[in-house]
């Protein structure tokens, strides 16, 4: 089995998902800024080290609890899924599509779904909650979780748009591309 293999946040989509997620659930529903206490005090622990990156997003995410997250998913993607940039079309593929993301998985899966894309794998959370299991799909993550699903497939072309903290996932694959300003390098 071959596989192209993608990044998520601005590598297909231009911004951070999960950012412009939590932005328009709070226009949708400005009772969740309730939260933003708990998510503030999140981020203070993260950036002194008291919390693991897993650990921060839960805070972030505990907005869930106040908003049917699947839904609101739902409705963010129809507003949103013209910003999916034109390069990417998985239905013209002629090998799997798999998408690797640090982005929620329910939160990214409505417009993948619909724009063909194979296998999805992303953060496992749950979109009542924001509890996540096991750990955030980031950089050595996001590996250990694609051999998880595809032990034996073989990677042709990988594609982020930071090859830092995607090294990983790019050492999968046989041609890595960079994506800046929209644009495949």
């Amino acid at each position: 089995m071959t596989a192209d293999l993608y990044d998520f946040d601005k590598t297909v989509f231009p911004k951070d998902s999960a950012s412009a997620f939590w932005l328009f659930c709070l226009k949708k529903k400005p009772a969740i800024i309730k939260h933003l206490p708990r998510q503030v005090m999140g981020a203070v622990k993260f950036f002194l080290k008291k919390y693991t990156l897993t650990q921060f997003k839960e805070q972030f995410f505990c907005f869930l609890k106040s908003v049917d997250g699947e839904e609101m998913a739902e409705l963010f993607w129809q507003k949103n899924e013209d910003k999916i940039f034109e390069w990417f079309n998985p239905k013209e593929n002629d090998v799997l599509t798999v998408v690797c993301s640090a982005s929620p998985e329910f939160e990214i899966s409505p417009i993948l779904k619909r724009l063909g894309v194979d296998i999805i794998l992303g953060t496992q959370m749950d979109p009542k909650t924001g509890k996540i299991t096991g750990e955030n799909c980031k950089g050595k993550e996001k590996v250990k979780r694609i051999k998880e699903v595809l032990p034996d497939c073989k990677f042709r072309n990988a594609f982020t748009d930071n090859p830092k903290s995607d090294a990983p996932m790019l050492s999968l694959a046989e041609n890595k591309f960079i994506v800046k300003n929209k644009k495949v390098m």
